[in-house]
């Protein structure tokens, strides 16, 4: 056996005799670290060792003189037996003498004072830590490892049955208070001396020095010689001085230094022309400074204006500038207001204030010429991203649109689109579609702030918002249109509209359409609202965005219509498309002919447009009527592409009950799992941008949130490698589950009724207005219906001035239908919490957190009403605090007491309407928990005599008894809110003298908690023949004439299981939803696939198109062709190295998306010759990735 070296560090106590002093701190003693290299096979050992002071241990004195690590241990071992112990030729160590001595040795060295000592002290502490720890974890382990090292035995010791102990933290912050803060303190009053430097120049060492800079590395002392030499290429540099006592501030400027421009450094100007005034103001990260500078003269010299951006300096002003910023600090100025919302305003204090932080000193304000600089930058900064500054038409030949950055996952007709998509099936043509979101911010509001005349715009209509004069000649002649009052429940956004509420604002806010699935802007798609939400504005918004030409780049390498590519051999970047063999997409010019024109939606560009709006269900009702008044190159002609029209999700409960099936993503074929809130999350984004652009002009307003919405499509873009990737490990694993699920639950129903099922809801999903399966026939006594009853009864009482209402917006009924509304959700997290244990992720619990979070933010707002409607509650929630503050317990937020009328003792009244209104909030809600009761049971009777009959198998049956364990939760949740319901209206009608719900709504026992035949009921066919037996030998049977149907299956005519109307429709209902979650899921896995295909394809479009923007001018001079050709190839290179980078990422985890249960799509049913059409991926790279060439964005 070979030999090997290990060198480990190993620790020595050495006690000291000393007695404590008079303050009773333990005495110090001396640690020993040792280094010792263990050489097998090659002599002894070498053991380097060096001295250092540490504390005792408070815990226990050393009871032995050393404290062996595990190397340490085996080497001093391997000397005691005189053996080779790595070959494993030393014989068994004394288990017992193991055992003593490691048990007394380690205690001390676990000290959290010692270990807080080493961690500053001992090189290698990381390991040393870990050591200490695992041998304080217990001396069986470290016993049974001293064993193995002296062994090379011992695996099975008793330390394996003791748990793993908890790891020692160390806590930095907490370090550096018990023995850092103070030194640190001393070494920041340090730099306000000459830091031990001495009088002598640092530099020459020649004559004494009393200056220094406080911007260049190492803090020396220099004479005034040496600093202005090191300065020539640093004017802007801050300076001291000595004065003997302190170093007080001074600047180049008054040292004599002079900025030259015009000439490299080094080269001496001729004809220097001092800039106007007494000296020239330069803002700089450091500050405002004055400094003296010179222009060049010469005969050869440029513009002054050119000479200050040739140095990195950007002139307030193109005639006689007397200001300058520099291009440092404007790049880090646009990306902090990126980043964290800065206004021009903090950031121009922010250098004042490092100029001088006193207010004893005059700081030259240039609020208003930075204003002006970052306006431009900005305007500079779009253009130059855009590519404008290549072509040859200038920028004045921009389009509108033109330099908004695009979505690379969405359809982009003549970018990312392959060359035959429009022949694909019917079926299958959803793939690609284009997803939209509609919505309005009303933070965005703008004061009436100058004018058009006065703000005027740099890049009208060029990026986000619409062009603002076409806009407004539009609002001029339809926006005063009075908008249709809402059909559905109260939508402010229509209801709101007329209002006059925005009376006092120039701008009332924004609204918006979205790339609903990938959160980016889209170009002309912004506008700013009015009056609130008009359909004026929001009508020109939408089909300014689906209108808007696809072809906005100049020049671009269009895709080829025909088929195949005459490039298909040659062509730069792979297509994503087609099985087994990989088809080609063309992105090179066409050889010949001129380009395309411009397209547009009636060319057929989109197979189907999904536009998801919260108002949707009033908006679409008259939308095509609408688009006739809106200007020609707006109108559309929809041959062609199907238009969805659907409610966010989170929208959509607040619905009635026909828009929530007739508008849900979740029911309607082709649109995955999008869940249409995009825009609504966008907003959290640019909220914080309002403080600043609410005070701005008109122009200054669009064009700051065009910046900002412009930074957001860029991230966005930019993380669509993780989003994607992460988006379909989701998918598959959602996709796999509904699936299976799916097809377990159609095997377990009749054929002939999910025939009829399928047929019916394959009828309602090509014609809506059919009868829609999904929805219940049978009649429902509701909380719903009665708050509606009550709503009614509300503004019949307020009419009639019969009641005082309280408070503007929350009316009696509604008051007492969000406490029960609380009262639920508070069951449900407490639930949901119960049911997290030990195995909970972070994630898990981070949600809830998050969940208790946001129930405690809406009971505070509802007890702030609750005071008003009930102020008798104040005593009780005075004496709850007291408890609370006294016993230090804070409450949880399901925990906390409501307080309802129901909950109230009965010393303390309330309003007789509170009583009322509750009592029949709890009756309905009665009524419902026995609904939902019954359907449970009805759910769980089925499984539970599927699985008897049909299920076989270990796996089959543990699948099955999980679905049933699923059910059974639901059961006892519906039981205990009726219970509890039970007890408010008993509470309840003390009060007022109702008892007549008593004899329909009994008490709730464990025993009626079952289905119709209760024999049947959660057993299996083994259960019941051994209940039989056991009730045949106790003689306790009942007779079939003495068993009776529970009591909570006759409040409403219900037959046998077999033939019960209700359960046939709980079972089609089921089934449906179980369809179309399957078919989402599925579909969902399909469109994120495409839209990974169609990122590749647009990033390798726009790298080929930047490739050709090189050479374009040929009016440049030859330094300028080169800056210009350089930033082309870079982009082209960011984007092709984006773009492996996705390719990477993509690859390797593709296995998984071509494997499980729903791989094969059957659920969708698809047709044939559709599988050419679904995006395919090669398999894992087999060779190694090569490293990607740095480049920087």
């Amino acid at each position: 056996m070979s030999g090997r070296t290990r060198k480990r560090p190993a620790f020595e106590w050495h006690p000291s005799n000393a007695n404590r002093g008079p303050d009773g701190q333990p005495p110090t003693v001396r640690l020993r670290h040792a280094d010792i290299t263990i050489i097998s096979d090659a002599g002894p050992s070498s053991v380097h060792s060096s001295i250092i002071t540490a504390p005792a241990s408070p815990t226990k004195a050393p009871a032995v003189d050393f404290v062996y690590r595990d190397d340490y241990l085996l080497h001093q071992m391997a000397r005691n037996w005189d053996v080779e112990v790595d070959n494993g030729l030393a014989p068994d160590p004394p288990e017992e003498r193991v055992q003593e001595r490691v048990e007394d040795a380690f205690e001390p060295a676990m000290d959290p004072q010692y270990l807080l000592h080493i961690q500053d002290n001992v090189a290698g502490t990381e390991e040393a830590v870990a050591e200490a720890e695992k041998a304080a974890a217990g001396t069986g382990k470290t016993a049974a490892g001293a064993g193995k090292a002296a062994a090379g035995a011992g695996k099975a010791a008793a330390g394996a049955e003791k748990p793993r102990p908890k790891r020692v933290q160390i806590n930095p912050l907490r370090t550096w208070l018990l023995q850092d803060r103070e030194e640190f303190l001393l070494e920041l009053l340090l730099r306000d001396g000459r830091r031990g430097h001495g009088s002598r120049c640092g530099r020459c060492n020649l004559v004494d020095g009393t200056l220094r800079c406080k911007d260049c590395h190492g803090g020396q002392i220099l004479c005034k010689a040496c600093l202005l030499i090191n300065h020539q290429v640093q004017p802007l540099h801050r300076v001291e001085t000595w004065n003997g006592t302190y170093f007080e501030k001074t600047t180049l400027k008054s040292m004599g230094l002079t900025m030259q421009l015009g000439h490299s450094v080094g080269q001496r100007c001729v004809h220097p022309k001092p800039a106007p005034g007494e000296g020239f103001t330069i803002l700089d990260l450091s500050g405002i400074h004055d400094v003296a500078l010179a222009f060049c003269a010469c005969s050869t010299a440029r513009s002054d204006t050119i000479q200050l951006l040739r140095a990195g300096l950007y002139p307030a002003t193109t005639q006689a500038p007397e200001t300058a910023i520099t291009i440092n600090a404007l790049e880090y100025f646009h990306m902090l207001t990126f980043e964290s919302k800065t206004s021009v305003f903090e950031f121009h204090n922010t250098l004042a204030r490092l100029t001088d932080n006193t207010g004893t000193e005059e700081v030259p304000d240039r609020y208003e010429e930075l204003l002006r600089i970052i306006r431009e930058w900005r305007n500079l900064k779009l253009l130059k991203r855009a590519g404008r500054g290549h072509d040859p038409a200038g920028v004045s030949a921009t389009k509108e649109g033109e330099c908004a950055v695009l979505c690379p996952a969405c359809p982009q007709p003549g970018k990312n689109l392959d060359f035959n998509w429009r022949d694909a099936p019917e079926t299958i043509r959803y793939l690609f579609a284009l997803f939209l979101g509609n919505d309005a911010n009303f933070r965005m509001v703008r004061k009436k702030v100058s004018s058009e005349a006065a703000d005027p715009s740099l890049s009208e209509g060029w990026s986000y918002f619409c062009e603002m004069t076409k806009y407004r000649d539009h609002l001029a002649k339809y926006g005063d249109q009075k908008e249709v009052h809402s059909t559905c429940v109260k939508h402010h956004a229509v209801n709101d509209a007329n209002t006059s509420r925005f009376a006092n604002l120039a701008t009332s806010g924004i609204g918006t359409i979205d790339c609903a699935r990938h959160m980016m802007k889209r170009p002309n798609s912004l506008g700013d609202l009015q009056k609130g939400e008009k359909y004026a504005n929001m009508d020109y918004m939408f089909f300014s965005s689906i209108t808007h030409p696809h072809d906005t780049l100049t020049h671009p390498p269009l895709l080829h219509t025909v088929q195949p590519p005459p490039c298909a051999e040659t062509c730069i970047t792979p297509r994503l498309h087609g099985s087994p063999v990989r088809s080609e997409m063309c992105v090179t010019p066409p050889p010949h002919g001129p380009e395309s024109p411009l397209g547009s939606i009636a060319d057929g560009d989109y197979a189907m447009i999904v536009v998801s709006y919260d108002i949707v269900c009033q908006w679409s009702v008259h939308i095509w009527e609408r688009m006739k008044s809106l200007p020609t190159r707006l109108r559309i002609d929809r041959e062609g592409t199907n238009f969805l029209f659907l409610i966010p999700k989170f929208h959509l409960p607040a619905h009635v009950e026909k828009c929530q099936t007739t508008y849900s993503f979740n029911l309607t074929p082709g649109v995955g799992r999008t869940e249409g809130e995009a825009p609504e999350r966008g907003w959290s984004f640019i909220d914080p941008l309002s403080t600043s652009t609410k005070e701005m002009g008109p122009a200054s307003y669009r064009e700051t949130i065009d910046d900002h919405f412009g930074d957001w499509n860029h991230k966005r873009v930019i993380k669509l490698g993780k989003l994607l990737m992460r988006r379909v490990k989701v998918a598959v694993a959602g996709r796999d589950d509904h699936v299976k699920d799916y097809y377990a639950f159609t095997d377990s129903l009749p054929a002939t009724s999910v025939l009829e099922w399928q047929t019916w809801v394959e009828t309602w999903e090509k014609r809506p207005d059919s009868t829609n399966p999904f929805v219940p026939t049978t009649k429902k006594v509701t909380q719903h219906a009665v708050r509606l009853a009550l709503a009614e009864e509300d503004a019949a009482h307020l009419k009639a001035d019969e009641v005082s209402s309280v408070h503007d917006e929350v009316t009696p009924g509604l008051f007492i239908a969000q406490g029960l509304d609380l009262e639920s959700q508070q069951l449900r997290v407490k639930a949901d919490k119960k049911a997290l244990d030990a195995s909970a992720t972070s994630l898990q619990l981070a949600k809830m957190q998050e969940r208790q979070n946001s129930l405690l933010r809406k009971i505070k707002t509802w007890m702030a009403i609750q005071l008003l409607y009930m102020p008798e509650v104040s005593p009780l929630r005075a004496a709850e605090d007291r408890v609370s503050s006294a016993q230090q317990v804070k409450s949880e937020s399901f925990n906390i007491p409501l307080h309802l009328p129901s909950a109230l003792p009965r010393r303390i009244r309330v309003q007789a309407i509170l009583y009322e209104y509750e009592f029949r909030l709890r009756r309905a809600q009665a009524y419902e928990c026995l609904d939902n009761l019954r359907g449970h049971l009805r759910m769980r009777t089925h499984m539970y005599q599927f699985k008897d009959r049909n299920v076989r198998g270990q796996g089959a049956c543990t699948r099955s008894v999980n679905l049933i364990s699923r059910v059974k939760k639901k059961v006892d949740a519906s039981a205990a809110q009726y219970r509890a319901a039970r007890v408010a209206l008993f509470a309840l009608s003390a009060r007022t003298g109702d008892y007549a719900w008593a004899s329909s709504l009994r008490e709730l026992n464990e025993a009626d908690v079952r289905a119709f035949t209760d024999d049947s009921d959660g057993e299996t066919q083994a259960e019941r023949l051994k209940r039989e037996k056991r009730e045949e030998k106790t003689g306790k049977a009942l007779g079939e004439g003495f068993k009776k149907l529970s009591w909570i299956w006759m409040i409403t005519g219900v037959g046998a299981d077999g033939d019960d109307a209700g359960l046939q429709e709980a079972l089609r209902i089921q089934w449906c939803k179980a369809r179309a979650r399957a078919m989402r899921w599925s579909e969902e896995v399909l469109l994120i696939r495409e839209e990974m295909s169609r990122v590749l394809a647009f990033l390798s479009w726009h790298s080929v198109w930047w490739d050709r923007q090189v050479g374009r001018r040929t009016d440049l001079t030859p330094e300028a062709a080169e800056g210009v050709s350089a930033y082309a190839h870079r982009q082209a290179a960011i984007r092709r190295k984006i773009r492996s980078s996705f390719d990477i990422l993509w690859t390797t985890g593709w296995d998984s998306i071509v494997q499980g249960v729903g791989a094969n799509n059957g659920v969708l049913n698809l047709p044939s010759g559709s599988s050419s059409f679904i995006t395919s991926y090669p398999p894992p790279l087999k060779k190694k990735i090569p490293a990607l060439t740095s480049v920087s964005s």
